[in-house]
């Protein structure tokens, strides 16, 4: 069956396409980078230990999963899940199993709404067994996958079908908010004093968890994004640059001033809680190994 849903994400018309620029990813890599890095020093020792001796890897690789979309089959699925094609904030109805999803939607309806907390979970799974088996090289290629997907979780807009402000009149906004912001402002984040790893009973329930709390800003986000714009020329709220044959809208330092400060840290905010559930669900799964020392 063919990929459905979000696989070439926001290359559903030509005009959203030139809007939205670089929007086709997740977090930027300085991000999702960022995110894998911190995660490490979250973890409980003598697991630290082997992340920060293989660092490396798991921060470079944390980028991996975005550079798959298009070559692997639901690759672009995996980064999100639709929350309002399951009922409504707060009380969504997602199955607790992809098979009983599929059971209930249908496969094509439940690959299009996304299947990121599913992913997530196989991960996981998947991990202890490398751990148990002492595969080192699986260990830090899923350790990799397991960030960048927890960290998409926490953006806003991986919650929701209105994923780039197409139904708000905000489109564009999901870059400008997971990539434009931090790359304006991240310099100045801390990512000091975030609390250690925990054990994760259910990593299914504990993602959609993460993602209710995600879908939960976004009128804060899209509220955000108006006000900003609001009041600036179009001559000064961004320029026009084509590469590759495509338009790209860039948008000016004023409007992200602004957008940043109506997000009152919204997304720094979002990043330290990813990082510690990145460490969470790698700890997660060493703990189910029966924390061996694999290395």
């Amino acid at each position: 069956m063919k990929t459905v849903g979000r696989v070439s994400l926001y290359l559903f018309s030509t005009i959203a396409l030139t809007l939205i620029s670089q929007a086709a990813f997740g977090w930027g890599f300085w991000a999702h980078k960022s995110i894998n890095k911190a995660a490490i020093g979250l973890l409980p020792p003598p697991l630290r230990e082997f992340y920060q001796a293989n660092s490396e890897y798991v921060i470079e690789h944390a980028v991996d999963p975005d550079m798959r979309r298009g070559k692997w089959k639901n690759e672009g699925n995996y980064h999100y899940m639709d929350l309002d094609d399951y009922g409504t904030y707060p009380n969504f109805k997602v199955p607790p199993t992809y098979d009983d999803a599929v059971k209930k939607y249908g496969e094509e309806t439940v690959i299009k709404a996304g299947m990121v907390p599913w992913r997530v979970a196989v991960d996981v799974d998947s991990l202890t067994a490398a751990m148990k088996a002492r595969d080192i090289p699986l260990v830090l290629h899923l350790s990799a996958d397991i960030g960048h997907y927890v960290a998409d979780m926490n953006v806003p807009l991986h919650a929701t079908k209105n994923y780039d402000g197409q139904l708000t009149g905000n489109i564009g906004v999901h870059y400008r908010w997971e990539t434009g912001v931090p790359e304006h402002f991240g310099k100045d984040y801390s990512f000091g004093g975030i609390e250690g790893a925990v054990y994760i009973k259910n990593p299914e329930e504990h993602a959609i968890k993460i993602l209710t709390h995600s879908y939960s800003l976004l009128d804060q986000v899209f509220r955000a994004d108006s006000i900003a714009k609001a009041g600036i020329p179009k001559d000064k709220l961004y320029r026009v640059e084509t590469k590759d044959g495509k338009k790209q809208y860039i948008y000016s330092d004023e409007y992200y001033n602004k957008f940043n400060a109506e997000l009152n840290g919204m997304v720094e905010s979002q990043m330290r809680s990813a990082m510690r559930a990145v460490a969470s669900y790698w700890y997660t799964a060493w703990v189910n190994a029966g924390k061996p020392k694999f290395w």
